[in-house]
């Protein structure tokens, strides 16, 4: 919101309820359905293709925020959105099924919250001086920078379930057979 608003010449008029709505239909939604779609497809695959999408096409659809109209600017967003979305759906179940359990509670929360912190400190900072001293466009770089990390991370991590190394997460069967996820089902 603050890019459309601030930053972006001129102003983009009701910014932040663009960004909200974005947020909400791209992401908040979403998020559960990729979720599910990863324990169908597998978690890399999901979150693989939402790095790639992110990397290639985030910077893409700044220069659509930027220059588009309130509503290319929204769906520009959801497109941002939807592919976070593919990426974060999965990541905590990802997460857990990396570490044995007498180091997931650790190595996922120092992980995860270093990662996070750093990224969601330092990013508003390094996009406004990308967009200071380079342009409107300068800041998109960010995507595909945070989705070479995330590719190389995912790349490199250990993979354990159980005790066991698992090579493919999608030829794993899930924990829980269709009957128990369904009797696990409020109604």
């Amino acid at each position: 919101a603050t890019y459309m608003t601030v930053l972006n010449d001129p102003p983009r008029e009701h910014g932040f309820w663009i960004n909200a709505m974005a947020l909400l239909f791209g992401i908040v939604l979403l998020l559960p359905i990729a979720g599910r779609l990863s324990d169908r497809t597998g978690r890399l695959r999901n979150m693989i293709a939402g790095a790639v999408c992110v990397g290639i096409l985030g910077p893409l659809m700044l220069s659509v925020i930027s220059k588009g109209s309130s509503v290319q600017a929204f769906f520009a967003q959801w497109w941002i959105g939807v592919f976070l979305s593919l990426f974060g759906g999965p990541m905590n179940a990802w997460m857990v099924e990396q570490f044995p359990a007498k180091y997931r509670l650790t190595s996922v929360a120092v992980g995860y919250d270093l990662a996070h912190c750093t990224a969601s400190a330092f990013s508003p900072l390094v996009a406004t001086v990308l967009f200071q001293n380079y342009g409107p466009l300068a800041p998109g770089i960010i995507y595909p920078v945070f989705a070479v990390i995330s590719l190389i991370g995912m790349f490199i991590s250990t993979k354990y379930r159980h005790g066991a190394d698992v090579e493919n997460d999608a030829n794993v069967e899930p924990l829980l057979s269709e009957d128990d996820r369904a009797s696990l089902h409020i109604t």
